[in-house]
């Protein structure tokens, strides 16, 4: 079915629309490899301090952008890490099965 030309074209809509979700292309071990990325320790604790500051109303122009760029990166790694969840899953179910 083709894509409709009313979908979003936020950068996350078209980075959807790149990584197909109906076509698993990683292999078990890049799909792992992905599955194990994730923020430090120093990270984490920035863009909790980001986020309270924001709640709070007193974040900065240039805080807002990178919290910005925080949000925008978990939402990437999420959408890949979706992809290789699925790409496992496809993988798992196209083995045979051993009796």
């Amino acid at each position: 079915m083709p894509r409709s030309a009313t979908a979003p074209s936020s950068e996350m809509g078209i980075l959807r629309r790149v990584i197909d979700p109906d076509q698993p292309f990683l292999s078990e071990d890049a799909a792992r490899g992905i599955l194990r990325l994730s923020f430090g320790a120093a990270d984490r604790k920035r863009m909790n301090q980001l986020a309270a500051k924001n709640r709070a109303g007193t974040l900065k122009p240039t805080e807002e952008k990178e919290l910005d760029n925080y949000i925008r990166v978990g939402q990437t790694l999420g959408i890949l890490q979706s992809k290789a969840r699925r790409s496992l899953r496809a993988s798992r179910e196209a083995k045979p099965l051993h009796s």
